[in-house]
C-alpha cells in the first residue's frame, strides 16, 4: 500500500487486498473505455471522445504501475513517460478541426495548430520508447540489426513510400505546407521506435519481444492512417481504425515491457 500512499492519501485506511482487486479492474476499465471510444468515433459524438479519449492512457498507466508492485527501475520510469506524453498528445489532438465546420470542443475554439502539439507530444514519446527499449536482459546477445539488416528492409520501404505519397500532396497545399518538415521528422522518430523494437530480438524473452513489436506496428499504423486521413485522403471512419489500432498498440507495448521483467499483465 506505501507505493500508492503519496498518490491516493485518502485510501490508506482500506486494506491492501481490496486495493489490488480495485486496481486490477483498471485493466478492464481500460478496454471498456476504450470500446467506448471506438464508438465515439464511429457515431461521432465528439463530446463522449473528449472524455474517452482522456482517459485511455491515464487508465494504461494505472495498470502499468500497480503491476510493477513497486519495481520501479529506470525502464519502467521511461515507459510511463511515454504514455503520459502519449496522453499529452491525446487531449492536443483533440482540439485539431475535423472540417471547417469543425470549430469547438467543449465551449472552446479548435485551432489546427494543436495538430503540431500534438505530433511533439508523441515525438517525445517514440524517442522515450526508443530509449527503453535499448534497456535489454541480454546485453551480450548479437544485435538484429548488426547481424541482420536486410530484415529491416521493409520498414524502411514502408516509411519512404509514405512519404512519397504525402510529401507531395502536402506540398500543393498552402495550408499543409508548414508541416512538412514536422511530418518528416516524425516519420524518422516512429521509424526509429519500431527498429528499437524489433532490435530486442533474442536480447529480451520471446513473449516481450513479439508483444512490443507488434504493439510498435499497430501503433505505426495508426500514426500513417492519422496523416493519409489529414493529408492526402480523408476518409469515413478513419477515427474508428486510428483508435483501434492505437489502443491496441499502446496495450501490446506496456504488457510487453512487463513481460520483460516476467511481469504479468
Amino acid at each position: 500500500m506505501a507505493d500508492y500512499d503519496f498518490l491516493f492519501p485518502n485510501l490508506c485506511c482500506i486494506p491492501s487486498s481490496k486495493i489490488q482487486k480495485i486496481f486490477a479492474l483498471l485493466k478492464y476499465l481500460y478496454f471498456i473505455i476504450a470500446a467506448i471510444e471506438i464508438i465515439a468515433e464511429a457515431i461521432p459524438s465528439p463530446n463522449l471522445r473528449f472524455f474517452t479519449k482522456s482517459l485511455l492512457m491515464p487508465l494504461l498507466i494505472a495498470t502499468y504501475s500497480q503491476s510493477l508492485s513497486g519495481q520501479w527501475n529506470r525502464f519502467h520510469r521511461l515507459i510511463v513517460a511515454a504514455l503520459v506524453f502519449s496522453w499529452f498528445g491525446d487531449l492536443a489532438l483533440l482540439w485539431v478541426p475535423g472540417n471547417e465546420t469543425d470549430r469547438l470542443l467543449m465551449r472552446t475554439h479548435k485551432d489546427a495548430n494543436y495538430f503540431l502539439v500534438g505530433l511533439a507530444s508523441f515525438l517525445i514519446a517514440h524517442l522515450l520508447y526508443c530509449l527503453a527499449f535499448i534497456r535489454v536482459n541480454d546485453a551480450t546477445a548479437p544485435m538484429l540489426l548488426k547481424s541482420k539488416p536486410v530484415y529491416f528492409a521493409p520498414l524502411l520501404i514502408y516509411m519512404l513510400v509514405l512519404l512519397g505519397l504525402l510529401l507531395p500532396a502536402m506540398l500543393a497545399s498552402p495550408l499543409n505546407k508548414p508541416f512538412i518538415a514536422p511530418v518528416i521528422i516524425y516519420a524518422i522518430a516512429i521509424g526509429m521506435m519500431v527498429l528499437f523494437a524489433l532490435n530486442r530480438y533474442r536480447r529480451v524473452n520471446d513473449m516481450s519481444f513479439v508483444l512490443v513489436a507488434t504493439g510498435a506496428c499497430l501503433f505505426t499504423l495508426s500514426d500513417s492512417i492519422i496523416a493519409v486521413n489529414k493529408f492526402l485522403y480523408p476518409f469515413a471512419l478513419s477515427g474508428v481504425l486510428i483508435m483501434l489500432l492505437y489502443a491496441a498498440g499502446q496495450y501490446f507495448i506496456a504488457w510487453g515491457c512487463l513481460a520483460q521483467f516476467n511481469k504479468e499483465g
